[in-house]
């Protein structure tokens, strides 16, 4: 439980209070996973929000082809499974390793319950989320721009 504290300490950037880390903490996993494998599929419940600890993981879309295309890669710090914690809480993309990865898991549910209880720390995780959504975003752009050619 301490590593899981201090992991959130270092990779969660948000403003929150000793008693909401700990809470946060007491649903919190360590979980490892092997290059190539995946991690979710598309159009999956999501219920963990993950933090990547170590290892790179590529955030994939599924072609009409049958083919996989990656659109941004995420990286140690990088949040993971923001759908997690956005209505409908269904995934939209794949994600791969690119090489063994440690991920922190997050229970979605009770990670909501906080932000809806404690409303300052909310806005902040939102605020990241949202910053998620951006990078996602601008990366798709980057892709669209590069097909417009």
């Amino acid at each position: 439980m301490s590593r899981i504290l201090e992991l959130l300490k270092t990779y969660l950037k948000v403003e929150m209070s000793q008693e909401t880390l700990n809470e946060i903490a007491s649903f919190s996993e360590l979980k490892t996973f092997s290059a190539d494998e995946i991690i979710y599929r598309e159009h999956k419940d999501s219920r963990v929000l993950c933090l990547v600890i170590s290892g790179q993981v590529d955030v994939q879309y599924l072609l009409k082809s049958g083919r996989r295309k990656t659109l941004d890669s995420c990286n140690v710090g990088d949040i993971l499974l923001w759908s997690a914690v956005v209505e409908p809480h269904e995934t939209n993309s794949i994600g791969i390793c690119r090489t063994k990865t440690e991920l922190l898991e997050i229970d979605g549910k009770k990670l909501l319950a906080i932000c809806e209880k404690d409303t300052r720390f909310g806005y902040h995780m939102m605020s990241l989320i949202a910053a998620v959504l951006r990078r996602r975003n601008q990366a798709t752009r980057m892709q669209l721009s590069f097909y417009d050619r």
